[in-house]
């Protein structure tokens, strides 16, 4: 069946604020550690990375506990050290014990990383642990960063594909009735609509078709949906091997055709379980700025890549080719909210709209968001009174 349309639904996550992170405060926790105040130069840390809204780090006379997605991770000094450890489960007695060991040790652990999975009697939990006079802060910084987004990737496929038991785990906010229809129905339009999208790969055999169809599949349901648990993990395994392009395309091929038949085959109730509002004390993905916003969406190689598809009528790959650069700047970044509702926008209108049409509207809304606010402070928008992106690092 030909594809005469663009399915670009709205998002159901919530948003995450842009907070830009304030790199004095950076500086002050080096300073304060230089200068031997070791225990405020740890609050100063945590205090930079922290979203608005999360208490004040104050370690020397309370432990704080960070909620990161479903994961809580936990810091404490204890005899002048520092201890960082986010619990994620128990292992059980039965067969899947071993199993569970064996795959979480070859997935969360590493030579040379700072933190390492233990396990004490049957608790499996993330740790790092350190002396307050040789924990700098940067080693800090990164140290509390990739612990919280390991234990928050971690935890939730755990328990549901080996059956650990869950011990010190944050709820998941489910979504209500109208949000819970929505999501079914943009999980079974986006597959279908990705399945005829292999078919077009296929019947064309380019790499090229192959490569924003991968990212389309995967950037999508990301942005689209809040899930949570295993799913999300086994659509990331999937997404690894059929978006790598030094992958033989035949084999990206036919992982990206198992992934979309086990998609459209599972069950709404696997579907509604997977889905869920979580919080998160540090921000899970990167600032957008205004420089990345010029780069992805302008540029001469692709004004010259619209240009051939316009001239040679192929008005789907065109149209696919920058919707996927819209979906990779929601997906993986944060905006300001001026930013964030243009870039949400430019998708809202091209939805549904046909080929040509949708490309022509997506290309206008690129260039109209570069000249407002891709050009930083010299932008359409810093001169008619601030940039959108103002304190954030460009």
């Amino acid at each position: 069946m030909a594809i005469t349309s663009l399915y670009l639904p709205p998002t159901l996550r919530r948003p995450i604020p842009f907070a830009p992170r304030d790199h004095l405060r950076r500086e002050k926790a080096i300073e304060l550690y230089e200068a031997g105040e070791h225990r405020a130069a740890i609050d100063e840390a945590i205090g930079y990375l922290l979203l608005p809204g999360q208490p004040a780090p104050d370690l020397t006379n309370t432990p704080l506990c960070l909620v990161q997605g479903t994961a809580r991770v936990r810091l404490h000094i204890e005899d002048e050290r520092l201890v960082v450890r986010a619990v994620l489960g128990a292992l059980s007695m039965e067969g899947s014990a071993t199993a569970a060991l064996r795959h979480f040790l070859s997935r969360l652990s590493g030579t040379g990383q700072l933190f390492q999975p233990r396990l004490r009697g049957e608790v499996v939990s993330l740790e790092f642990e350190e002396r307050l006079t040789l924990l700098h802060p940067h080693k800090l910084i990164e140290v509390v960063q990739r612990l919280a987004e390991a234990a928050c990737n971690a935890d939730s496929w755990l328990a549901e594909d080996f059956g650990m038991q869950a011990l010190d785990r944050e709820a998941v906010q489910a979504l209500d009735e109208a949000d819970v229809r929505m999501a079914l129905e943009i999980w079974r339009t986006h597959w279908a609509a990705v399945e005829a999208m292999v078919d077009e790969v296929r019947r064309y055999r380019s790499s090229a078709l192959l490569n924003r169809v991968a990212d389309f599949a995967y950037s999508q349901v990301i942005y689209a949906l809040p899930l949570n648990g295993g799913l999300p993990e086994r659509l990331n395994d999937a997404n690894t091997i059929y978006s790598d392009r030094d992958e033989q395309p035949a084999r990206r091929l036919a992982i990206l055709s198992k992934s979309v038949k086990e998609a459209r085959a599972l069950p709404d109730g696997d579907l509604v379980a997977s889905l869920g509002h979580v919080g998160y004390a540090i921000n899970p993905i990167s600032e957008g700025n205004a420089g990345l916003l010029a780069k992805v969406l302008s540029g001469s190689q692709r004004e010259q890549a619209i240009a051939d598809y316009h001239a040679a009528g192929r008005s789907f790959e065109s149209a696919l080719y920058q919707a996927v650069d819209f979906l990779y700047l929601l997906a993986w970044f944060v905006w300001p909210p001026s930013v964030e509702e243009a870039l949400r926008e430019a998708l809202d209108q091209a939805s549904g709209r046909p080929l040509r049409e949708a490309a022509d509207l997506m290309r206008a809304r690129a260039a109209a968001i570069v000249r407002a606010h891709g050009q930083g402070e010299d932008s359409a928008d810093a001169i008619d009174g601030g940039s959108a992106f103002e304190g954030a690092w460009q």
